[in-house]
């Protein structure tokens, strides 16, 4: 659609849509050479561009053509009979779909306490479809404000609502996929860490334990760590209780499950923080902190930030 939007060269306004949608078109099924007659001989409206209006309606989906005929989107055939009613669903599907397409994103509205409305960032967006920018003008969704300072655009009270819905879909969609592409890329850093840290411990504890040492987390996310493996060789049982952290500068989430677990664990919980950018490095080992919920909570090296807080009221009693 965007790329037919911007090939678009409607420049006529709101009446002559309107009178192309509901009298030339209306609930009939009516071949281009007559549409062509009867936009000709319209009263009052002259110079109405068949091919423009039928190229513009048919990026906006408003019509179908086959055959040389056109015929009206079927969701729009219950407004035929209310110019008001169809303009208005016009705007409402113009709307909708520069905000599926990205062109409009809640970035372009910002709130005017002078005005008290909403106002649009018309400078964000693009030139190239300045004719459905100004037939939104006209057609009442956009209100000029022209003043010696420059020009301002408002939305109209009346759409008010239609902009919020789009907005708070268009950030729960990007929220959403910038969720998915945060815990795909935090998964994948993840594993690669664990990897790592798996091959690096069997090499620090070679035959036979190397073989006992297991990456946990594949199984049981909630054990607090990652990986179980040995302090020494002459291990009876599994004493090292190892979280492997992917770290980059801007440091690392320890949840509070984990510091729960670490403090329960004591002297055999350690914390292992890779780079992954150095594990190719031959020499390459992670940094290990023992005892982290000591070392760590009580050390002036670290920067401990609180992320959220839960809270809930206390009753009274």
């Amino acid at each position: 659609m965007l790329d037919e939007l911007k090939k678009l060269e409607y420049h006529g306004g709101k009446n002559g849509l309107l009178f192309f949608v509901c009298d030339v078109i209306g609930n009939r099924h009516i071949k281009v050479q007559d549409a062509e007659v009867l936009c000709m001989h319209a009263p009052g409206k002259h110079l109405l561009s068949v091919d423009s209006l039928i190229n513009y309606c048919l990026a906006l989906g408003w019509i179908q053509v086959s055959d040389d005929i056109i015929s009206l989107a079927p969701a729009l055939e219950s407004d035929i009979g209310d110019k008001d009613i169809m303009n208005s669903a016009l705007i409402v599907s113009t709307v909708k779909q520069l905000f599926a397409e990205g062109i409009l994103d809640s970035n372009m509205f910002s709130y005017d306490a002078v005005q008290c409305c909403f106002s649009f960032k018309n400078e964000l967006f693009p030139l190239s479809l300045s004719c459905v920018r100004n037939l939104l003008i006209s057609q009442g969704f956009l209100i000029p404000d022209r003043t010696p300072q420059g020009a301002h655009f408002y939305i109209s009270a009346e759409y008010d609502s239609l902009i919020a819905e789009q907005c708070r879909a268009k950030r729960k969609q990007l929220s959403l996929d910038a969720l998915k592409r945060q815990l795909e890329n935090n998964e994948i850093a993840g594993e690669k860490a664990e990897l790592f840290v798996l091959s690096y411990e069997k090499k620090r504890i070679g035959q036979p334990l190397c073989d006992s040492i297991r990456r946990i987390s594949e199984i049981d996310v909630t054990a607090g760590y990652d990986i179980v493996s040995f302090n020494s060789a002459q291990s009876r049982h599994p004493d090292r209780f190892i979280e492997v952290k992917a770290i980059s500068e801007s440091g690392f989430y320890w949840s509070k499950n984990e510091y729960e677990i670490a403090k329960l664990r004591g002297e055999f919980y350690y914390l292992y923080l890779v780079e992954l950018s150095k594990i190719d490095e031959s020499e390459y080992a992670p940094e290990i902190i023992q005892n982290p919920a000591m070392s760590i909570m009580g050390a002036d090296g670290w920067l401990v930030e609180p992320q959220s807080y839960y809270l809930r009221r206390v009753r009274q009693t």
